[in-house]
Order: C-alpha cells, then sequence, then structure tokens
C-alpha cells in the first residue's frame, strides 16, 4: 500500500473509529457540546480568529474581552492554527458550535493518522501502525478532558517526529522546513503540548542523534532551519503572552504542585470509563487521570524487550521523561523546568505531560505489535490477532455516553436591537449582568454574533482590574458599583434573568427603571436549557 492510500485509509478508518468512541456527539454536531463552559469559550477564540484576520490582523491578540486590557487573547490558548483552518467556514456562515465541534473531533481522528504514519514509517508494519494510533488517538485522558478542545489538539506530536525521522535519512533543507513548521504548528495548536514537545525531542532525537554518531553538515544545516522556522513563527505570539504575563503574572508554586501527578494517577481512567471507571474509582483525582489502558502498555513492554534498537531505546527514555514531568513538583526534572525555562511559569496543570507519556507508549505498543505479528507466518493469523488487540483496546477506551448541553444557534434577539441602537457609532463598550464563571463564557458566545467589546471576559487568567471589578459589584446596582462599570466607559448594560436567582432579577430592573442615567433599549424574552428568562438592555448616560 503506498503512502497515499495508506493515509486515505487510515484517515477513513480513525474518523469512523472517533465517531463510535465519542458516540453521541455525531448526532449533535450542531449545537451539542460537553458543557457551557470552556467549549463555548473555544467556540468565541476559534471565531475571534476569523473575524480579526481579515480586519485587523496586527491587532489579532487585542480580543474583545475584559476591556480595556489587551493581548487578551493570549491570556488563554490562541489556537491560532486551527482558527486559521477553519476560518473560511466562518468566512460562509457555517454556525460556530458545527465549525467547534468538526475541529474538536478532528484533534481525536488526525492524531490517530499521525501516528499511524509514524509508526508505519518506523515499522514497516500497516497494521501495528493503526493499533498505536487507536492508543494515541483514544485514551481515557481524552475523555476525561472532552470539555477542552484545546487539549485534543496533538496532531502535530506525531508528525513533527515523523519529520524528524524523515530529516534523519534525507537530511533536506526543506525537511528541516517541514520539521520547524510542525513543531511550530502544535506551539500555535496547544502551547501546553507545544512546550511539552521541546523537552521530549530534545530527549527523543538528541538519543538518536548522539546513536547515529554522524552529524553531516546538511543535517546540521536543516536542523538549524527547523529551529530557526520555530523561533521566527513564535515571536508574535511570545510578544503577546510576554506582555499578558506582565497582567495576569504566572503559576505559583502550590497551584502547580496541585496539579502534579502520582504513580497512582496512572491508575486513574475517568469515572465515564465503561470497564474501569467504577473499578478504579479510589485513585481518580481532578485533572489527572492518566490511564493509558494495559493493552497499550502490555506491547509497549513487548516493545522495549531487548535486544533494543536505538529508536525504541530513544523512546522509552522518551516514556520515562514524560512521566516525571508529569509528576511535576513529586518529581525531578520539572523544578528544573519551572525555575530556569520562564514558559513553564505559566502551566497550572504539569499532570497534562501524561499525554506525552501515552505517545511514547503508543509508538512502542507499535513497535511490539509488529514485533508479535513478524513471529507469525500466515497472514490470515497476522490479521486475526491485530484485529483482536484492536477490538480489546476499543473496549478499554470506550466510555459510557457523555451528556450535552445544548447551545443556542442564534443570539438573543436585544443583540440586535442593541446594535440598531447603536447606529453608525463605534463598537460600544458593553458590561452583562451577572458576572460569573457559569454565565461569563455564555457572553463570550453571543459575541460571536456581535463583535461588541466586553467588559466581561472568561480565560485561563483572569486580569486584576477584572477581579477588581467584580468585588465592586456585590451590592450591584448600588451607586458605587455604576460608577466602577462607568470607570471601564460602558455604554450598554445587559441584564440577564437566566443567571440570576429568585426575584433578583425584577428587582434589579425595577431599580435600574428609575434611574436617570439609565435608558432602556430592549427588554425580550429569551430561553437557555431548562429555563424560560427575559434579557434588559440599557443605554448608559454619563454627564
Amino acid at each position: 500500500m503506498t503512502t497515499n492510500r495508506f493515509l486515505v485509509f487510515t484517515l477513513l478508518l480513525f474518523t469512523a473509529l472517533t465517531a463510535v468512541m465519542t458516540y453521541p456527539q455525531v448526532l449533535h454536531m450542531m449545537d451539542g457540546v460537553h458543557d457551557p463552559g470552556d467549549p463555548l469559550m473555544v467556540t468565541w477564540v476559534l471565531a475571534w480568529v476569523a473575524h480579526q484576520l481579515p480586519r485587523a490582523p496586527a491587532h489579532l491578540f487585542d480580543a474583545n474581552i475584559f476591556y480595556p486590557e489587551r493581548n487578551t487573547l493570549a491570556f488563554s490558548e490562541t489556537l491560532l492554527v486551527p482558527g486559521v483552518i477553519v476560518a473560511p467556514l466562518h468566512w460562509l456562515g457555517v454556525g460556530p458550535i458545527l465549525i467547534y465541534n468538526l475541529v474538536f473531533l478532528s484533534g481525536f481522528a488526525v492524531s490517530g493518522v499521525g501516528v499511524a504514519l509514524l509508526v508505519r514509517r518506523l515499522t514497516g508494519n500497516a497494521g501495528a501502525a493503526i493499533l498505536a494510533g487507536i492508543v494515541f488517538a483514544f485514551p481515557p485522558y481524552r475523555i476525561d478532558h472532552y470539555a477542552h478542545l484545546q487539549l485534543q489538539q496533538t496532531q502535530f506530536i506525531p508528525l513533527s517526529m515523523w519529520a524528524f525521522h524523515v530529516l534523519l535519512e534525507t537530511h533536506r533543507l526543506r525537511d528541516g522546513v517541514r520539521l520547524g513548521v510542525f513543531v511550530a504548528c502544535q506551539m500555535l495548536s496547544c502551547m501546553y503540548y507545544g512546550l511539552f514537545l521541546i523537552p521530549y525531542m530534545a530527549v527523543v532525537c538528541g538519543t538518536m542523534l548522539i546513536a547515529d554518531r554522524k552529524m553531516p553538515r546538511a543535517r546540521v544545516v536543516a536542523l538549524a532551519a527547523a529551529a530557526a522556522v520555530v523561533v521566527v513563527a513564535m515571536i508574535p505570539v511570545g510578544r503577546a503572552y510576554m506582555a499578558a504575563r506582565t497582567v495576569v503574572g504566572e503559576r505559583g508554586r502550590a497551584e502547580v504542585a496541585d496539579g502534579s501527578a502520582t504513580w497512582r494517577n496512572y491508575l486513574a481512567p475517568p469515572e465515564v470509563n465503561a470497564v474501569y471507571g467504577k473499578v478504579f474509582a479510589r485513585f481518580m483525582q481532578p485533572e489527572r487521570r492518566l490511564f493509558p489502558g494495559f493493552v497499550a502498555v502490555a506491547l509497549a513492554i513487548v516493545g522495549l524487550w531487548p535486544p533494543l534498537s536505538a529508536t525504541r531505546l530513544a523512546y522509552g527514555l522518551g516514556l520515562i521523561l514524560a512521566v516525571d514531568v508529569s509528576f511535576g513538583f513529586n518529581g525531578v526534572i520539572y523544578r528544573a523546568l519551572y525555575d530556569y525555562f520562564l514558559p513553564f511559569k505559566a502551566l497550572r496543570i504539569p499532570a497534562r505531560m501524561g499525554l506525552m507519556a501515552g505517545f511514547s507508549l503508543a509508538v512502542l505498543a507499535g513497535f511490539g505489535a509488529a514485533r508479535l505479528v513478524d513471529r507469525l507466518r500466515s497472514r490470515p493469523m497476522r490479521r486475526a490477532v491485530l484485529v483482536t488487540v484492536g477490538v480489546l483496546m476499543l473496549v478499554e477506551y470506550a466510555s459510557t455516553p457523555l451528556p450535552f448541553w445544548t447551545a443556542p444557534r442564534h443570539p438573543p434577539e436585544v443583540y440586535a436591537d442593541l446594535i440598531e441602537d447603536r447606529g453608525d457609532s463605534p463598537t460600544a463598550v458593553l458590561f452583562e449582568f451577572p458576572t460569573s464563571v457559569l454565565s461569563d463564557p455564555a457572553y463570550l458566545y453571543y459575541s460571536t454574533f456581535h463583535w461588541q467589546y466586553l467588559i466581561n471576559g472568561y480565560s485561563g487568567f483572569f486580569p486584576p482590574s477584572y477581579v477588581r471589578l467584580t468585588r465592586a459589584l456585590r451590592n450591584f446596582a448600588d451607586q458605587p458599583s455604576i460608577d466602577a462599570i462607568k470607570s471601564h466607559g460602558v455604554r450598554y448594560l445587559v441584564i440577564h434573568e437566566e443567571y440570576l436567582l429568585g426575584n433578583r432579577y425584577p428587582m434589579l430592573i425595577a431599580e435600574l427603571d428609575r434611574r436617570p442615567d439609565m435608558a432602556l433599549v430592549s427588554r425580550r424574552p429569551w430561553q437557555i436549557p431548562g429555563k424560560h428568562a427575559e434579557i434588559s438592555v440599557y443605554r448608559v448616560s454619563y454627564p
């Protein structure tokens, strides 16, 4: 089978497997997300990239949240590569939730294809390569992070390693450029795994370079080109992240220690795992469910059984590194990364390096599967063994059906009234009340339909200015709280009954209706899953 035919076959296969392993997501593509939190924020990120690129690319990082702060896109994952790839869908008018789900599911499928491509090159065995792809595409870790699209964007990890192996053989400059592009794409798809990829490649690729004992000039030039591409691609993003860091700071040691894994976490699947969810419940901790599957571990042991090749040794060392880094402050290496490598100070959960351990396991499991079937002379027997092992893996990784939250396909009508009231004036500044981690993601999602500036925001970091503002709103709408939102230049105040408890909404709008500096623009009904409500919009006037 040619490489192109193999790519087409594996893409179709992993697309079908993704539909099965994430079922019933495929039935909720237009409006179904895991919850109304991070998925809505990421939907906004993807839409913002598409909105801003053709208008003001130089201000791409100055997103419309946390006004008047700058570089607010860099307060969390920027998702630039996925955002650019799907931007044409936004321009064609495709629904933002459908686009989110397409990007989300592609992370599973293309990650599996990438590992299959890599392992096929290393072993020459297509069946073993597909098994390796399953290990990386569908581990329980991904289901545990079902609400985190950014953590599914791992497809450029295997593609980076594949490009390195090609460069190792060819020494061509273009292969070095391709390696740099893939590494940069991983950085710009998920910064967590882009940063984790650097020490991982230093160990794995460094081991293979040392074992090769040759460093021809052409290889040096190609590697230098790869490094140059990464540096150049990261300059604008790095500047934005550094500017954001001066505002929001970095992760403290206590926070990082809380996100560090232990050996017990590698026995922890998510609760929804169909086979082990109840059996290993005592090992489960939030953000640290790293169970890789017993079949994958068994195959990896076969792959690491002596005699060892330099490649298998390299990936074995990569596995050790990844596990230790996932231990964070419970391990050895992460302390040095945190102390001496500035970007690691922005990472909250070292345990997420467990996915890189899963990547090494996937490659080694591919070697192990190839070893097993190479001992079988009968082709039907080989296929039977590979299919049986694949089914066992999928059973281990299977989950009970996940619940979904239905996102509105259209925004509340009050925003259209607000835009009409704004007329020909520049983009307005909105403040939406109440503000909380339960409501702010929805406001970001609604802004994809109107793109006004928001005082509100939701991200990995919250700027001190927003924290101070929320504290000033505890007795909203007394005069100090109104003065606080006016100090941010708010032109419109949007009150959401669906997020207010009891009779708070009627009391609040009665108070606002009496204020001379608040003019009612619109009051319309609104419905979210399980609740009928009303939304009011006021134009704020100033002396």
